[in-house]
């Protein structure tokens, strides 16, 4: 007799990818990058318990119980005396799992960076270039722990911003890898990477076409190839495919049904974004997180629905689109609202939500629930950003590929697209070619090698629409000999700052909706139509602990420390400037230059000093805008019975009646938010194909056709004239209902 078996009570273990050569790097240069991590993240311990005096940070006995006590008190369990000392006794950098993934992340950084970092650790390991660099002569790997931190600190107050900008970017790396890795974060915060009560749901089981090895191309033909699984390769996919074309959506992620979602965080990194999880500007001032999984972006954002608001849509109709402010457009946004099962019914906000909402109606400011895709379910998940294991997200990958999928659609997991191919008049677009990787004999993704099948695959189609999204689809655009200036160029990020701050109670920040609540009062302030929203955002550790404000290896400790008791916002600002994406010369693979502009910043720094009284109206102890240079504001004593979350009513605005906070806001302005050494973050990426009412000003036209070339479109964000000002997945869903229709209808001729 057959005993029936237990589900399982975890998602199914996706394996990291075998891992990259290391060798851009010499051993000298490895020891003098991890030498500079341990002056981070070092190992704190006191004078009584000191193990080993060249590696270890010694505070007297005293100190180290006054730490203890401290924390123990104001956290909460499974905060414990025992697990916070061995929290702080910790030596991250010379942790194989902790060096294996940091390595990674540097391994994806462009050969020229990781030249130009090569070339400053080589300098570092001499004595003339140790002295000049850090002010000693011993090369830092030769130094005592305390010495290594003395270094970073010096860095980090330099007015130079050569050196400040690189003690961001060792913090940065240094605490993205901490938070990914460190067994102790986990245990005494309480943070799983499996959310509480996870069942195994089930997902619709998707056909991938399969090719066997074989040195010639493999040959494909269809109506309509659509290179993209996201938000707009989805929906123009159902839209087509309904109509009664042949329609084959191509990707070059893979897809991971229900029960092995949401991953871990290393695992989400390299499977379901890219470039492991972020990619880093030019200038190192910003992290460009894009998702690249099966249903794209819509895999692991965070849910939001919001339309464009009719300030954006008057610019975009201004622009010479004048579908923008049509009721054609109105029928797109409605239709696809109606899809996703918008709204929000049975929402329960999380604590963070709660503090947004509240906090704003106190101060008297602009705010709202913030609508979600999940059809009306509670959802009560905050590591959607590691894909979504209830399945109740109506993303791509559960909503629109389905559906097309039921209408005859064909996908193909695996194929990075290389470039569209043309007739031979150069003009007419006549497919796609790029190569083909299977899955291994065990259907995993991680084997480099191994018994993979690669092979060129080449698509013939009547209809060809780019639905990469605004990172590859202008790289793809290019790749395939389009030399319209505007492709790459207006890209916009909606950039952010981060504020965070600590509560007395728990707060638990890893679980509940991850953005439902939002407030719109500092969106267009001066009637520009620019401005920046006030969101919350997600809190799954690397998510937030990897965007430092990096004072001391005990000051970084201890923040971390109160992760449990912690929330976090964003300032998301509508972009006015851009910057723009470009190929890397020697790997093909994305760049991005985008440097916040000075008229941005403003905004941003508006939204930051509202976001700071909100957290002193709802009664946050401590409230730490990610800033350089800037000490956190602490609440003297208790909060009044008026600024606490759950009281009710109208308070004043805490720089009227509190000096003290007047003071730090005060120091808030001086700071400023300048790049690179301010953290600033990025996952909404737009523009970079522009929409435009002629060639002179854009790439595409009004029907999301390529100018200057037949049967090419582009269907997905970076269509958009300029920022949309809203988490763009309504919007982006609406343009490519409104592309794809028209490609239907040509098709029909």
């Amino acid at each position: 007799m057959t005993v029936p078996q237990p589900p399982p009570q975890r998602p199914v273990a996706t394996a990291l990818p075998d891992a990259p050569p290391f060798d851009f790097f010499t051993p000298t240069q490895w020891d003098v990058l991890f030498a500079l991590v341990d002056g981070v993240l070092p190992s704190i311990t006191s004078e009584s318990a000191v193990t080993d005096h060249q590696g270890q940070i010694q505070l007297p006995d005293h100190e180290i119980d006054n730490v203890l006590d401290s924390s123990t008190k104001s956290l909460a369990a499974p905060a414990t005396r025992d697990n916070i000392r061995a929290f702080l006794q910790e030596r991250p950098a010379y942790d194989a799992r902790f060096r294996d993934n940091l390595m990674r992340t540097l391994a994806l950084s462009p050969p020229a960076q990781q030249k130009r970092l090569a070339g400053l650790l080589s300098i570092m390991s001499t004595r003339p270039g140790s002295y000049f660099i850090t002010g000693y002569w011993q090369p830092i790997y030769n130094q005592p722990a305390h010495v290594r931190e003395a270094i970073i600190k010096s860095w980090a107050t330099s007015p130079r911003e050569r050196w400040s900008a690189l003690a961001k970017t060792m913090s940065s790396l240094s605490f993205k890898s901490y938070s990914q890795t460190s067994p102790l974060l986990f245990e005494f915060s309480g943070y799983s990477d499996t959310p509480q009560h996870w069942q195994p749901k089930q997902s619709f089981d998707f056909s991938f076409i399969q090719v066997e090895a074989d040195d010639e191309p493999h040959i494909i033909e269809t109506d309509v190839v659509i290179v993209g699984s996201g938000c707009g390769g989805g929906v123009s996919a159902r839209n087509l495919a309904e109509a009664g074309h042949k329609v084959l959506v191509v990707d070059k992620a893979y897809h991971y049904p229900a029960e092995h979602l949401p991953m871990s965080q290393e695992a989400a990194c390299a499977h379901l974004f890219d470039n492991g999880g972020f990619f880093i500007t030019e200038d190192a001032g910003a992290t460009v997180t894009a998702g690249s999984a099966w249903g794209g972006g819509g895999t692991v954002n965070w849910s939001v629905c919001l339309k464009p608001q009719d300030f954006v849509r008057k610019e975009w109709a201004d622009a010479g689109l004048p579908f923008f402010t049509s009721s054609k457009f109105d029928e797109c946004l409605d239709r696809v609202w109606e899809f996703q099962g918008a709204g929000t019914d049975q929402i329960r906000h999380n604590h963070r939500n709660k503090v947004l909402l509240n906090g704003s109606r106190k101060l008297g400011w602009a705010s709202s629930p913030a609508p979600v895709n999940t059809g009306g379910r509670e959802h009560f998940c905050g590591q959607c950003h590691l894909g979504c294991g209830l399945a109740e997200k109506r993303g791509p990958a559960a909503s629109w590929l389905p559906d097309a999928a039921k209408a005859g659609a064909q996908f193909m997991e695996g194929f990075q697209v290389d470039k569209v191919t043309f007739d031979s008049d150069g003009q007419t677009a006549i497919g796609v070619e790029g190569d083909w990787t299977s899955r291994d004999s065990e259907g995993g993704v991680s084997d480099s090698v191994g018994d993979r099948v690669k092979r060129r695959v080449v698509v013939k189609a009547k209809k060809v629409i780019l639905a990469a999204g605004s990172i590859w689809s202008p790289l793809v655009l290019m790749k395939s000999g389009i030399t319209n200036q505007h492709v790459g160029a207006n890209l916009h990020l909606h950039p952010c700052n981060f504020v965070t701050a600590v509560y007395k109670e728990e707060t638990r920040p890893w679980e509940g909706g991850i953005i439902t609540s939002y407030s719109s009062q500092f969106d267009n302030p001066d009637g520009s139509g620019y401005g920046t929203k006030l969101e919350t955002t997600c809190m799954v550790p690397f998510t937030i602990l990897t965007q430092p404000s990096w004072a001391s290896g005990l000051k970084a400790k201890l923040h971390m420390s109160k992760y449990r008791h912690m929330d976090a916002w964003i300032s998301l600002t509508r972009d006015r400037d851009g910057g723009s994406v470009f190929p890397d010369p020697t790997t093909g693979r994305p760049r991005i230059d985008y440097t916040p502009s000075d008229y941005d910043r403003a905004h941003t720094i508006q939204g930051v000093e509202a976001l700071a009284k909100i957290c002193y109206v709802t009664g946050a102890v401590e409230i730490r805008p990610l800033l350089p240079g800037l000490e956190p504001f602490l609440r003297s004593g208790e909060s009044s019975s008026e600024h606490s979350l759950d009281s009710q009513g109208s308070v004043a605005d805490p720089e009227t009646s509190d000096p003290a906070f007047a003071a730090w806001i005060g120091r808030v302005r001086e700071v400023g938010n300048k790049p690179p050494t301010t953290a600033w973050g990025s996952a909404h990426q737009m523009g970079t194909c522009r929409m435009s009412a002629s060639r002179d000003e854009g790439v595409v036209d009004e029907k999301g056709r390529v100018w200057g070339t037949e049967n090419l479109y582009v269907a997905d964000g970076s269509v958009f004239p300029s920022a949309s000002g809203v988490n763009p997945m309504i919007t982006i869903m609406a343009i490519a209902d409104w592309i794809s229709r028209g490609v239907d209808a040509e098709l029909r001729v």
